[in-house]
């Protein structure tokens, strides 16, 4: 779905340090938060403590909680998925501390999985070209997490997610329609930004890796096939695509890899602010049956999210729309969902989304972006309560 993030930067002005608001692109909602980890105030290692909870000291070693029940073949994927807009003036002693602190926060919620998704960039919907930028994890930056989520026990995936900062939203720009002029070209840049991200997936144990994301203008390209199989010479997991729901529930996505997830942004259109987990349950199935009726073991979930606010169960991908705060709306659409996965033994279900920056244990506020579920107690146990439970998946839907 099309979203976008403010972003913190440090400017000094007469020897100040202040935050400007950049818009940077692809984030689900607007990065205003007002929880007091949210501000990096550089050059300070006094603040930096305050801000980040680690002082001037590395952080201790990982000695965060276990998965209590990993993840296995024939099992299913309950994640959370880790937004990481990076800061580069991070040391890595502090990128090992938001690590740590993200991983326990997320085997806290009984998850068995995490995928971090993370921004790559391009400058404009026709560009030949995308690359990374600062804000880009590094390989080696990713890899601190991907050890981490291991040493947990979480089954990983690696998500790169084209940002839309060019692309105007506004003006209904997104990844989804991107017109590159030479596709030649931009499958060749696009195969080089992947490349040192697939050798890190690789090296560090990643279980997954996704090859695209909500490209449904590009998803019937022949570049993929060959994409798709040089990934497969240096990653030997599993590589999988995720659509976009609308394209995903017309019928087969056309990317050649061995499992298409969904972005689930669905609306359930005739549901009031009172809905009932029953009453929402029934407009999940009413969407998950375009593509069949009954269990649908090769369905994952991918991304999973809700503003917690009112009128949003007609329109939650809506990043942009900021209502009158109603966190029981976001809290009964994860119950009905949960409900729905189990019923119809998908394959697992991620939910969006965990700012890999913030520290998720503090509470939320009128300013909280509405999309935030960290921070929101009865979302949070909707979550737990749902990754509690388990049941068989059918073979073919393992990854």
């Amino acid at each position: 779905m099309k979203r976008f993030v403010i972003f913190i930067l440090p400017t000094v002005v007469l020897g100040l340090t202040v935050g400007v608001p950049i818009v940077w692109g692809d984030h689900p909602i607007k990065f205003d938060h007002k929880r007091p980890t949210e501000v990096h105030w550089a050059g300070a290692p006094a603040e930096q403590g305050r801000v980040w909870g680690f002082g001037k000291d590395a952080p201790p070693e990982h000695t965060g909680p276990k998965v209590a029940r990993p993840w296995a073949k024939g099992s299913p994927e309950w994640g959370v998925q880790v937004y990481w807009l990076d800061d580069p003036a991070d040391p890595e002693s502090f990128v090992q501390g938001k690590a740590d602190r993200i991983v326990k926060y997320v085997v806290g919620l009984n998850a068995n999985a995490l995928s971090v998704s993370f921004p790559f960039y391009t400058v404009g919907s026709k560009s030949n070209a995308v690359a990374a930028r600062p804000t880009t994890p590094s390989p080696d930056r990713l890899a601190i997490l991907l050890d981490t989520a291991h040493r947990a026990g979480l089954r990983t995936t690696v998500r790169p997610i084209l940002d839309e900062e060019s692309l105007k939203p506004a003006n209904n720009g997104w990844r989804g329609n991107i017109a590159p002029t030479d596709r030649d070209a931009w499958f060749a840049s696009y195969a080089a930004f992947l490349a040192p991200y697939l050798k890190a997936a690789e090296e560090h144990d990643a279980t997954e890796f996704t090859i695209g994301t909500e490209f449904n203008s590009l998803e019937a390209d022949p570049h993929w096939a060959p994409l798709v199989e040089q990934a497969g010479k240096t990653f030997h997991g599993e590589v999988a695509y995720d659509a976009n729901w609308d394209n995903w529930s017309k019928g087969a996505v056309a990317v050649p890899t061995g499992r298409t997830g969904v972005d689930a942004y669905f609306p359930a259109k005739s549901a009031g602010d009172d809905a009932t987990p029953a009453d929402l349950a029934a407009s999940w199935n009413g969407w998950l049956d375009k593509r069949g009726k009954g269990p649908q073991p090769t369905t994952k979930l991918t991304e999973v999210g809700i503003p917690a606010q009112k009128g949003a169960y007609k329109t939650p991908g809506d990043f942009y729309t900021k209502r009158e705060l109603n966190e029981p709306v976001q809290a009964t659409w994860f119950t009905a969902v949960c409900q729905v996965a189990q019923e119809r033994k998908l394959a697992g279900l991620y939910f969006w989304s965990l700012y890999f920056g913030i520290d998720p244990t503090l509470p939320t506020n009128q300013d909280t972006p509405r999309m935030d579920f960290a921070g929101r107690p009865a979302s949070e146990q909707a979550i737990r309560d749902c990754f509690a439970q388990t049941y068989a998946v059918p073979e073919a839907a393992a990854g």
